[in-house]
């Protein structure tokens, strides 16, 4: 595979795997439309009292318990809600009350879409790329260490570093597209940038944040995974001539 000696180390293999981790979340995040999930209100209206309901009121239920049980909205709970994300949605299609989602692209062009939702899904994008690329970087980092004169480590490290922040960035312009049109009609009149009416943050933010956070360790990681390479125990084992040093 390589000329040269290819060193695997344990902290190389932590540097490994978080990144890969960081790539997952990414690309979940980006294939999700669980950015924000619509909550609608519920209408409180009265409803019949049930046999159930009177047999309880004869046993002697109070004048506010009765209100309480009549108002009760029906349960709806398991059941999906529309949501948005940085370029697709789930929507319910009709009046129908069922739960009849239909998901897909909803931004076809640039116009389609809010400035802030562009630099967020573009710094989205880009640190995903970024991220994939520096999990290739680490897999060389195994009989590659330094590229003219650089380490390569470091370079891999800036790159996540870079990609972190880029996470980031999207994640905290998005609350500013909460104002547009879209959202609103989705969320309530009431929403506008950082403040939502019918709607809450979906997991697909956290695992964002969870990457981000997640890429700024790596970054740490590979001066750490650069140190290991370069250990006693590694050197003697590339004295004794071994092509492949595994210190797992």
């Amino acid at each position: 595979m390589c000329n040269v000696v290819v060193i695997v180390t344990r902290w190389w293999l932590i540097w490994f795997l978080v990144s890969v981790a960081c790539v997952m979340c990414l690309l979940g995040a980006n294939l999700s439309p669980s950015w924000l999930i619509s909550h609608p209100p519920t209408k409180t209206t009265k409803a019949p009292l049930t046999t159930t309901a009177e047999t309880e009121i004869q046993a002697g239920t109070t004048s506010a318990q009765r209100d309480e049980l009549a108002s009760s909205p029906p349960n709806t709970a398991g059941q999906e809600q529309p949501s948005l994300g940085l370029w697709i949605r789930c929507t319910r299609m009709g009046r129908q009350t069922k739960n009849n989602l239909h998901c897909g692209v909803y931004a076809t062009s640039v116009p389609d879409l809010p400035p802030a939702q562009i630099v967020a899904l573009v710094a989205i994008v880009s640190a995903t790329a970024l991220t994939s690329l520096s999990c290739i970087g680490i897999l060389l980092a195994t009989c590659i260490r330094v590229v003219k004169g650089a380490s390569w480590f470091t370079i891999i490290g800036a790159l996540q570093a870079v990609a972190g922040v880029l996470s980031t960035v999207g994640v905290a312009v998005f609350p500013l597209v909460w104002g547009s049109e879209r959202v609103k009609n989705m969320c309530g009149d009431g929403t506008d940038m950082y403040q939502l009416e019918h709607c809450s943050v979906g997991w697909a933010v956290y695992m964002t944040l969870i990457a981000s956070v997640g890429l700024l360790l790596s970054c740490w990681m590979s001066s750490v995974a650069a140190h290991t390479t370069t250990t006693e125990q590694v050197t003697t084992e590339v004295d004794k001539g071994k092509n492949v040093v595994c210190l797992i």
